[in-house]
């Protein structure tokens, strides 16, 4: 048998969306088939023997067959022009629950950080959800607490059209996204609502916004706002988060 050289760890995996990508862009998930042929000691007895079983593609398998095909087109290193469409990286991610106000079933909140190669600071915010985390225990993990906040309805209403729907107060796309990274770090998704801290996650997302800021218009000291300075929003989906 040979040897494991590394031990993975899906922390978080949206089968619903991955395939969506996967037919999108004519990636096949197919299972495979396996073929094996046995050969009788007995010479009395036929010679050879085909059989074939059905093989389920492993979740490794699958994000290495989506990274093949799109991974090209993922930005890692944020020096490229705003406006990407995938994103992956690795590093320090925290994942966070919270009750959507208008929705029934509990979120997550994925957030990581990077530097550009450039020096350009970018915050990356990634919606998802609950059930997509099989390690999450129900009672034996933070919280899920709603959003009293005045720009929740705009906040909502903005995740779920996937950021083509932008019609309250924060009317464009620099401020619907300071707005969002506001909201997450003063209700608690960046500290007391996390349930999984990883310092060496890889993640792959599917970008829905993304705005580099305009130093002249915003002034944002850390502070209570916001957790770091930063230059730059991508707020998006995850597909996968996983550690190895």
């Amino acid at each position: 048998m040979p040897e494991l050289t590394t031990v993975r760890r899906y922390l978080y995996w949206s089968d619903r969306r991955i395939h969506d990508v996967a037919q999108n862009n004519d990636i096949s998930l197919k299972p495979r088939w396996i073929w094996t042929v046995r050969s009788p000691v007995l010479n009395f007895l036929p010679q050879l023997e085909a059989a074939s079983q059905r093989q389920n593609l492993s979740r490794h398998a699958i994000a290495q067959r989506l990274e093949a095909t799109i991974g090209v087109h993922a930005v890692s290193d944020f020096v490229t022009p705003a406006k990407v469409v995938f994103a992956k990286g690795r590093g320090h991610l925290t994942i966070a629950s919270y009750k959507p106000w208008y929705s029934k079933k509990r979120a997550v909140i994925a957030r990581t950080r990077t530097v550009s190669s450039d020096g350009c600071r970018v915050e990356v915010i990634l919606f998802g959800s609950l059930e997509n985390c099989a390690d999450y225990l129900a009672g034996a993990k933070a919280a899920s607490p709603g959003w009293p906040s005045s720009s929740t309805r705009d906040i909502e209403r903005f995740i779920k059209s996937r950021g083509t729907v932008n019609d309250g107060q924060y009317d464009d796309d620099e401020s619907i996204a300071v707005e969002i990274l506001r909201t997450v770090h003063n209700q608690g998704m960046l500290g007391r609502y996390v349930f999984e801290r990883q310092d060496s996650a890889e993640w792959f997302a599917e970008v829905f916004h993304d705005v580099v800021l305009d130093k002249d218009r915003w002034d944002l000291t850390p502070g209570h706002d916001v957790p770091e300075r930063f230059d730059r929003i991508v707020i998006g989906a995850p597909l996968w988060v996983r550690t190895g």
